[in-house]
Order: C-alpha cells, then sequence, then structure tokens
C-alpha cells in the first residue's frame, strides 16, 4: 500500500540528455533476478499483435473518464497543457479519521489517523465541464469546473484513495470500505458490492464489463449494470494497480512481484510474468507491447521497468533503477517515447522501441504521480508539493506549481485544464492565462534556478466552499465483516432491468 510519509528533499533540478542509444537509468539485474527471468512466462494461445494509429488514443468527445484515460491505459492528456498557467480555483476536503474498526494489522494507523487530501493514484475524472474526484476523506465530489462551484457530494464509509471512472451514464469507483460502487451522474447510489479487502485500483468498462483489482487477492469481473459478480481470478498478492483491457485480454500486477494476462471473458490466466518486485505500477497497452514498473520494497528498495510482448508475456527489454517505480508511464505515440518517474526524485523521458534515455532530470524528491504529456510538454508532481512542467525534448522546466506538501495523486489534463488534489486536502484547477497576464508569483514560477519559492498566498484565488459535514466513523468497514459478500446492494438509483421483471 501507498501511504503517506513526510519529509521534502532541496529544490534542485538538473537535467541530462544523452546521445541515442545510450541508456543509463541504474545498474544491471543481479544474478538472482536473471535466474528467475530465465524461467520466462507460461505461453499460451497467439494473439496477433497489432499497431494502434495514434488517432485511437483520443476519445470523440475529448473526456477523461478514467486513469490513463482509456481501458488500455495510454492516454495521459486530452487536451493542451498550459505554457502561462493561471490558478483558477481551489477546494479544500475535509478529514477522515481511521476510527476504531478496521484492524488491518499496521500499528501507525491509529484510530485518529487522518486521511485527507487525494492519494494515490487519485486522478479525477472531467466529462461535459465537471470535475468528479474520490477524495481520502470518503466523499466523492462533483464540480463545476468553469464556474468553480460544487454541485453534489456523496458520502462513503470510508477512504477513497485510487481513482473514479466515469462510463456512459454512471460513477464507479472502489475504497477503503472494501466495496465496488455505482452511482448516477448526479450523485445517487446505484448499487455496491462488497469485496474481501481495500481497493485502490480504478475500474474501467469494457464491453459491457466491468474490471477492478482487490487488495484480498483477486481480480474481479462485474456487471456494470447490476453489480453482479460475473468471475474472480486469485492472483498472487494485492492487486492495487488499475486493469489494463486490451485485445480481449485483462493484464494487472500484485503486490506479490506478478503481471497476470487473462481471458477478459473467462477470468482464465492465459500468462504470469515475474516483474521482481510490488508492481502497483499500473501496466500500459502500446502497439502490441505492455509497459509496466515495479519497487522491489521499502528496504533497500530498487525499481524495475518492463516491456513485454502484450500477447505472449515475454520480455522484449528491461532497464533496472536505483529506487521503486510507483508511477505508471505515460505514452507519446507520434515520438514513440515514454515518460516516468522514479522514487529517487529523477525524472525520465525513454524510447517505447528499446528503452533507449533521450534525458533525464532529478526534480530533487520521490515521484510517485503518473506524469501527462500533450503539446510538447510534460507535467510531472512530485512529493513535496511541486508541481513541474518540463519541455517535452529537453528536459527543462518550463514553470513549476508550488503546493508546498504532497502530491501523490495523478492529475488530469483536459479541456485546456490541469486538476490535481494534494495529500494536504486542496484540489486545485489550473488553465491558461489570458494573453498579457502576469503570472501569479504567490503560486508559480518560471525563471530558474528558483532563488524565491511562491508562498501561496491565497488574495485574489477562488476558494470553492465545501459544505460537506465531518465525515463519520462506521463499524462496518473492516476486512473481516463478510456480510453481504459479493452481494449487490441497491440504492435509489438502480433501475431493474427488463429481463429481470
Amino acid at each position: 500500500m501507498r501511504w503517506p510519509a513526510q519529509g521534502h528533499a532541496s529544490s534542485a533540478i538538473s537535467s541530462q540528455v544523452d546521445a541515442p542509444g545510450q541508456v543509463r537509468p541504474g545498474a544491471g539485474e543481479t544474478a538472482k533476478e536473471a535466474e528467475l527471468l530465465a524461467q520466462g512466462p507460461p505461453v499460451s494461445s497467439h494473439v496477433p499483435t497489432a499497431q494502434v494509429p495514434a488517432s485511437s488514443l483520443v476519445p470523440p468527445d475529448a473526456a477523461m473518464r478514467m486513469f490513463r484515460g482509456s481501458p488500455e491505459r495510454n492516454l495521459s492528456a486530452v487536451g493542451p497543457i498550459p505554457r502561462r498557467p493561471k490558478l483558477l480555483w481551489r477546494f479544500r476536503t475535509r478529514t477522515k479519521l481511521e476510527g476504531p474498526y478496521e484492524r488491518r494489522g499496521d500499528p501507525k494507523f491509529t484510530p485518529n489517523f487522518p486521511w485527507t487530501g487525494l492519494g494515490w493514484t487519485g486522478q479525477p475524472c472531467f466529462a461535459d465541464g465537471k470535475v468528479y474526484f474520490g477524495s481520502s476523506d470518503s466523499y466523492v465530489y462533483c464540480i463545476d469546473a468553469l464556474r468553480g462551484r460544487l454541485l453534489w457530494y456523496y458520502p462513503n464509509h470510508h477512504s477513497i484513495k485510487g481513482s473514479i471512472s466515469v462510463f456512459g451514464d454512471r460513477i464507479y469507483h472502489g475504497g477503503r470500505d472494501n466495496k465496488i460502487h455505482c452511482y448516477t451522474m448526479s450523485g445517487k447510489m446505484v448499487w455496491e458490492t462488497r469485496t474481501g479487502n481495500d481497493m485502490d485500483s480504478n475500474p474501467v468498462v469494457v464491453g459491457g464489463r466491468g474490471y477492478i483489482g482487490g487488495e484480498d487477492r483477486h481480480l474481479y469481473c462485474f456487471d456494470p449494470g447490476t453489480g453482479k459478480i460475473l468471475w474472480r481470478t486469485p492472483v498472487e498478492g494485492s492487486a492495487e494497480s488499475s486493469p489494463c483491457v486490451a485485445r480481449g485480454r485483462v493484464y494487472i500486477g500484485t503486490s506479490r512481484g506478478y503481471l497476470h494476462c487473462c481471458d477478459a471473458r473467462t477470468g482464465k490466466k492465459l500468462w504470469s510474468f515475474r516483474t521482481l518486485g510490488d508492481t502497483d505500477s499500473t501496466p500500459v497497452y502500446f502497439a502490441g507491447r505492455i509497459y509496466v514498473g515495479c519497487a522491489t520494497g521499502n528496504t533497500g528498495e530498487k525499481g524495475h521497468l518492463w516491456c513485454l510482448d502484450a500477447a505472449t508475456g515475454k520480455r522484449i527489454w528491461h532497464l533496472a533503477f536505483p529506487r521503486g517505480i510507483w508511477a505508471t508511464v505515460a505514452i507519446n505515440p507520434e515520438k514513440k517515447r515514454l515518460y516516468v518517474g522514479c522514487n529517487d526524485g529523477v525524472f525520465y523521458a525513454l524510447r517505447t522501441g528499446n528503452g533507449g534515455l533521450v534525458w533525464k532530470v532529478r526534480l530533487a524528491d520521490r515521484i510517485w504521480s503518473s506524469a501527462a504529456v500533450a503539446n510538447g510538454l510534460v507535467l510531472v508532481p512530485c512529493r513535496n508539493g511541486r508541481l513541474w512542467c518540463l519541455d517535452e525534448d529537453t528536459g527543462q522546466p518550463v514553470w513549476v506549481f508550488n503546493d508546498g506538501f504532497d502530491f501523490d495523486a495523478t492529475p488530469c489534463v483536459a479541456g485546456g485544464l490541469i486538476i490535481i488534489g494534494s495529500q494536504n486536502g486542496w484540489v486545485y484547477c489550473i488553465g491558461e492565462a489570458a494573453p498579457g497576464e502576469k503570472l501569479n508569483t504567490h503560486w508559480f514560477a518560471d525563471r530558474f534556478p528558483v532563488k524565491k519559492w511562491p508562498d501561496r498566498n491565497p488574495t485574489g484565488i477562488l476558494t470553492v466552499p465545501n459544505p460537506a459535514p465531518s465525515p463519520k466513523t462506521y463499524n462496518d468497514t473492516s476486512a473481516y465483516i463478510t456480510t453481504n459478500l459479493l452481494r449487490p446492494v441497491y440504492g435509489p438509483g438502480y433501475v431493474r432491468p427488463r429481463s429481470q421483471g
């Protein structure tokens, strides 16, 4: 699990551009790693790989409806990243206490442990001019992005650390209350289905079926209309990554160091690959390949980035890193590049074909968030509360936003806006400044090196009111409760299908 952590590094930034073909992200494989890699994955029926046209990565409505934009998890932005940024509004979530009922085995989570803001992965959704996001405070919020006005909020029984999804006229997500949730777009409960444990995984709906990973060591397939579990496949360790669905297959990573490929219809495992570490990074499908990162653990942590054949699970290339890879890669299909941050504070631009290093830049603090790339810019949040905008070709900084705390969440880039949440409770909406409008140096800097960091003076910034009451503590959120396990419970937004009478 990804939990809040304190302590921030210095503000230094340095970049390096290497010649084509030079790869220097970290040390090579150890003897033990080489032994495990030599075992190879079991190979099943082969599905021909296909090149994916770049146009297929952009949804027709230019909305960001799920974590990483598409079921294949290869769309990090729908619209431009602002070059002259302006903070349009901010909104503060509530604080949810852990409560006395969890009993999940970690002594640091006392009953008074606070949950607030947006956690890992925490990417908001954007559709029809509205922003939807789940918060660690247990609420799902809907905000009019253009007017900066809260439209509704929905209370859950515990935190939502992952990302929510919008499919059709429904909202879906998992949570620390151990349930898969479904609501209407106006915030009415449709159904909820209890599973065996927490879910950081982001659900995806493809072909009339929903998929989500669970920390109860299962990959789930559910009926998005009724909440009925269609199948569940056991996996090694908790499945905190989000399922990637492509070409009739579902790919998911696990905490025990596996990437599994399952048949989307039946849940049957087709192949499994040893990643060598906790694979919470979400697998990304692009042009017949799967890209996924992992981390070996908290003590002596190292990282790995893999490129695999999506049909067979065979390794195409592999890079080792000095610290873990918790983020999900961002793809630029036109330039055939991928972008990913490392837990040592270094951010990389690599070639999708062979992993060759294009450039790398040290951003001085750990990177758990997943980057976004668009219009020649790359957006990179860091755990010291700084949101960097970099030049895509050189890695040089264009501007930086200073929240001053901790970005674990992934930004939503859509409609010319950036929406991102911090672990201090604040959610920000950043847009493009008007021509000739001066940069607000209380929040942004665009001259480097930065001599004086922005002080976050809120004067003149719209703060959206939050009328949601302080979250309650409930006694039904423990993972030991099995009442209605795997059985949907229906709410006022549910409409019974005609086939059920």
